[in-house]
């Protein structure tokens, strides 16, 4: 009967770990595909010239340089994974590119912390209101990847700051 009871016990914990073991290297694999993700993302913006990364990667269509509706747009997918879930149900865009602003314009006074504003982001000196998307000399970037996993919702974030240093004396 011991023999039973410990041998029972002994193939419950054995189930287990190769179960854990399982499920952290999927978990594993699914951060390496976001990550390869977001990182692709971010060469893909820092591989653009400078002054149309705004205009390119926002929200709003009409500002397109080839035309609207012609850009990237701040949304992407990566492939192998699966959408999040919105509260109506419906799949969530996995990769998203977020710029400061209020994503068709790009206003130096806006209070957004995440990407250290209010800032002089056109390099005259002057954290004045109106849109500088015209003529921002640094643009903080950040590119999130969120995911559903066998443990649940995940996200994963990389940002940077982009400058154009061919109109800054550095």
């Amino acid at each position: 009967m011991i023999a039973i009871v410990v041998g029972t016990v002994a193939t419950y914990i054995l189930s287990t770990s190769v179960t854990a073991a399982v499920a952290n290297t999927v978990t594993r694999q699914q951060r390496a595909v976001a990550a390869e993700g977001a990182m692709n993302c971010m060469e893909q913006i820092r591989s653009m010239p400078m002054e149309l990364v705004f205009a390119l990667f926002n929200e709003n269509p009409s500002d397109d340089p080839d035309g609207e509706g012609t850009a990237f747009g701040p949304y992407f997918d990566v492939v192998g994974l699966s959408a999040v879930l919105d509260e109506q149900g419906q799949p969530k865009p996995i990769g998203q590119v977020l710029l400061p602003g209020d994503g068709a314009v790009l206003d130096e006074t806006f209070e957004q912390p995440e990407f250290g504003l209010p800032r002089d982001l056109n390099g005259d000196l002057h954290i004045l209101p109106g849109d500088c998307s015209m003529d921002y000399l640094v643009l903080p970037v950040t590119v999130r990847v969120e995911w559903r996993s066998q443990l649940g919702d995940r996200s994963l974030e990389i940002s940077t700051l982009l400058m154009d240093l061919e109109k800054t004396d550095l």
